[in-house]
């Protein structure tokens, strides 16, 4: 996984390069940003890993499609942290792609 002292954009090019099967234990929300739709998912990433098999987190959010009927791809997505035990602590969460995407 990135290295904590990486750069924004170094820490999200090595999390988008990792393949899935490294990055178990956490989870991807996603969001397709259409109109209508229900706005943001949060997938296991085992489960996307049992799917997706040897994809790249990259790869994989090129394949994926809204489930809501729209078909639209994946405007926005963060890699996050699970619950943690403590209730005062948010998960952390690191953006992939989109508006919150920060260099």
């Amino acid at each position: 996984m990135a290295a904590a002292n990486a750069s924004a954009r170094g820490q999200r090019s090595a999390l988008l390069a990792s393949p899935l099967r490294e990055l178990s234990g956490l989870f991807l929300a996603v969001d397709c940003r259409e109109p209508g739709c229900r706005g943001e998912r949060r997938f296991a990433i085992v489960e996307l890993a049992a799917f997706y098999q040897d994809l790249t987190l990259a790869q994989t959010l090129l394949r994926m499609r809204c489930a809501d009927g729209c078909g639209g791809p994946v405007a926005a997505a963060w890699l996050e942290t699970g619950q943690l035990r403590n209730k005062r602590a948010k998960p952390r969460r690191v953006a992939l792609r989109g508006p919150d995407v920060r260099d």
